[in-house]
Parts: structure tokens; sequence; C-alpha cells
């Protein structure tokens, strides 16, 4: 049984993109502790990585090409800079729930 668990915020406006993305509400991510990151054009943000290697093969080209599509960069380039550096989720797309084992 897991600690912790993570999953789509239905009350984010990014909901349906992540939700297309994962093909469902659980997010796997590397932590469930937050980090500040600067988003590009967005200025700092707290935000989650993804873990990319719980993500399906389907998973992660979905997330490739609706990321390819929004800065209309190649796929290719996308993909490699994603498996280079990861991918952040934003705080506020997830919520994150823990245990209460996790606490004793």
């Amino acid at each position: 049984m897991k600690l912790w668990e993570a999953l789509l915020n239905q009350a984010s406006p990014r909901y349906l993109d992540w939700r297309v993305i994962l093909d469902g509400d659980d997010v796997p991510l590397k932590s469930p502790i937050p980090r500040q990151a600067q988003l590009e054009g967005d200025g700092n943000d707290e935000v989650y990585i993804l873990d990319l290697d719980r993500l399906t093969g389907e998973q992660f080209e979905r997330l490739v090409f609706l990321v390819a599509r929004k800065f209309n960069a190649p796929h290719a380039q996308v993909w490699q800079a994603i498996k280079a550096e990861g991918f952040p989720i934003r705080s506020s797309d997830v919520i994150v729930a823990f245990d209460l084992r996790a606490f004793i």
C-alpha cells in the first residue's frame, strides 16, 4: 500500500489537457514534495516532477505531441528535451493525498 497518491485536480483549467495525456486521473510523480520552477512565459511556480518511467509509451507520446503543438516545436526536439530534462506539472493541477501512516 502506498503512503501517498497523486490525482489530477478537476478544478484546474488544464485538467482536460492532462486527462487526455494521462488517460485518467492518476498522476505519476517522482516525489510528493513540490519545488519552485521557472516556467516558460509564466514566471516561477510550484511544480511536481512527472515520473516519466511510469508513463506508458502512449502517455509519453501524447505529452510530447501536445507540448510540440503548444510551443510549435519539432516533435523530435520536444521528445529529446523531455527525456533529458524531465517534465513538470503545476502543483495547482495535482492533488496529493497522504495515508496517515506517513505521519506516524
